[in-house]
């Protein structure tokens, strides 16, 4: 079964240290877990200079052709708009992820509709994190208002990265059920038999595999989908499958 992970990024962390930080340490981890190809982008774009880490990105993913996808990140300071958006999509960016609360805007902003129109136009998914990664401290980017951002936007694909349990995967489970353009990664979900429990709540094909990697450790998410109560073409559409379609690959 192929794996493809929706949810990696490589790079400093100025939290705490990381045992692993390159994209060599990356495609390591993704030899060691079974996972061919993983959508990614540099750290430094969401934590320094968007336009240097969607440089590092394509960087890396030309040195790990085939493995390595690119996703490009921006906000609104720097001359970030729509026609960026573009121009990354031209030279290979597969889609793009969006910080508002490391780049300060909300998203209901005149600078993230521009952005995701682009996105529609150039058919590429726009996944907007909760949360960087499983870690309590961080705040969070309420699951409603991407729920609002998608049901204005209903051409462009979105998919929502880092929900939890309880309230957080229940919110999760009605913004899908509103927005059929929503889909959702795992990496952060926890709960007895999580995986299992949002399937049979939203569908398999709207569901996707992402690990959070070099954030968390990959095996964590490829073991709860491998031991996850589903069908094989379930599994596999979750895996992999839907994530290609999305990405245009």
């Amino acid at each position: 079964m192929m794996r493809l992970d929706i949810n990696a990024c490589f790079g400093h962390w100025p939290y705490w240290d990381l045992p692993h930080k390159t994209a060599e340490d990356l495609v390591r981890l993704m030899d060691r877990n079974g996972i061919e190809k993983a959508a990614v982008l540099s750290l430094r774009g969401v934590l320094v200079d968007w336009r240097a880490g969607n440089d590092e990105t394509l960087a890396a993913a030309d040195r790990h052709p085939g493995r390595l996808i690119p996703m490009a990140t921006l906000s609104p300071f720097m001359d970030g708009n729509g026609d960026e958006l573009r121009r990354l999509a031209d030279t290979g960016m597969r889609g793009v992820r969006l910080y508002p609360l490391f780049h300060s805007y909300p998203l209901d902003s005149e600078f993230t509709d521009d952005v995701c129109r682009a996105a529609a136009e150039r058919r590429i998914p726009v996944m907007i994190p909760t949360r960087p990664m499983m870690n309590w401290r961080f705040k969070t980017v309420a699951i409603e208002s991407i729920g609002a951002l998608a049901a204005r936007h209903p051409s462009t694909t979105f998919i929502i990265s880092g929900p939890n349990y309880l309230i957080e995967c229940q919110a999760l489970v009605k913004v899908m059920g509103q927005c059929p353009n929503v889909s959702c990664e795992i990496s952060c979900l926890q709960g007895f038999d999580s995986v299992t429990n949002l399937v049979r709540q939203v569908g398999a094909d709207r569901v996707l595999l992402g690990t959070g990697a070099t954030l968390h450790y990959p095996a964590c998410n490829v073991a709860k989908l491998d031991h996850a109560e589903l069908s094989t073409r379930q599994r596999e559409a979750i895996a992999a499958t839907n994530a290609l379609r999305m990405l245009g690959l």
